[in-house]
């Protein structure tokens, strides 16, 4: 046998075909075969031949579908924590921080004046305008509107 590649191995066996001591085997005699009776017509119609050659091309691509699905299925979760850490991760560098609705005070003191008034609603007249007030200058345009608005409500209802 070559243990090394490019080396030449001398047999006893290539000696005696070298030297042609070898005797020939006469060939042994084959076992004579039955002859197969092919159909003379195919037992599948060629609408049929075609439309097992597409079940099967078919069959290979439900197949492939079934190992992209098994691999998807396999990665969903990890992809889902990934997707809602990136969910939270925008919320909170884009959410605005919630600001406390303007006029808060104005509103309660307008409620509190109509609850205990409710048979003499003129009475809160003044406490109404100032909730009024204060909402118009809050919502109008401008910077400082919010600002101003308090204050103008606060003055109101110390006049009123």
């Amino acid at each position: 046998m070559a243990t090394r590649p490019h080396e030449v191995t001398v047999s006893i066996g290539l000696l005696e075909k070298l030297a042609g001591l070898r005797k020939k085997e006469p060939p042994k005699p084959v076992a004579p075969r039955p002859q197969v009776q092919l159909p003379l017509r195919s037992p599948i119609s060629p609408d049929a031949a075609r439309l097992l050659a597409l079940d099967k091309q078919i069959s290979r691509q439900l197949h492939a579908t079934k190992e992209v699905s098994g691999l998807l299925l396999k990665h969903e979760e990890t992809e889902l924590a990934l997707v809602g850490a990136k969910a939270a991760e925008l919320l909170r560098e884009y959410s605005l921080p919630s600001k406390t609705p303007p006029c808060q005070s104005e509103a309660r003191a307008c409620a509190d004046c109509f609850r205990e008034h409710s048979q003499e609603a003129w009475r809160c007249a003044a406490v109404a305008e100032a909730y009024r007030r204060c909402s118009n200058q809050a919502f109008s345009p401008g910077p400082a509107a919010t600002a101003t608005a308090a204050t103008a409500a606060a003055a109101a209802v110390a006049r009123g």
